[in-house]
């Protein structure tokens, strides 16, 4: 197996191999294998993107969703002078998907620092 490291990251493994006691070479085996059997996927960069890719979609969708019910609830309040009783629901699911927004959105901000 081959592996390819910019120089930032072979600097990385050589000072914690050291510290550990190992070599470069069985430092990365050691650590790839015990990722590997724990069953954890690599992180990094596109790993970080694909995860804040689906806070995303999932905010998106719920805003998506929340329009559809300002429609409906638009739709009630002309036809009987009242909002329907999930109307708060549906505010407090809203805000929550904002938030969830924001903090997305400010992760994706640390990460581009």
């Amino acid at each position: 197996m081959l592996v390819r490291l910019s120089d930032e990251e072979k600097r990385l493994i050589e000072a914690a191999s050291a510290a550990a006691h190992l070599t470069p070479t069985g430092y990365t085996a050691k650590a790839a294998l015990e990722a590997a059997a724990a069953g954890q996927a690599p992180t990094g960069a596109a790993g970080d993107l694909r995860e804040l890719q689906h806070e995303l979609f999932a905010a998106r969708r719920a805003v998506n969703m929340f329009g559809s019910n300002v429609n409906q609830a638009a739709a009630a309040y002309n036809a009987t002078g009242e909002l329907p009783d999930w109307v708060a629901d549906a505010v407090r699911l809203c805000t929550a998907a904002v938030t969830r927004l924001d903090e997305v959105t400010a992760r994706v901000n640390r990460k581009l620092r």
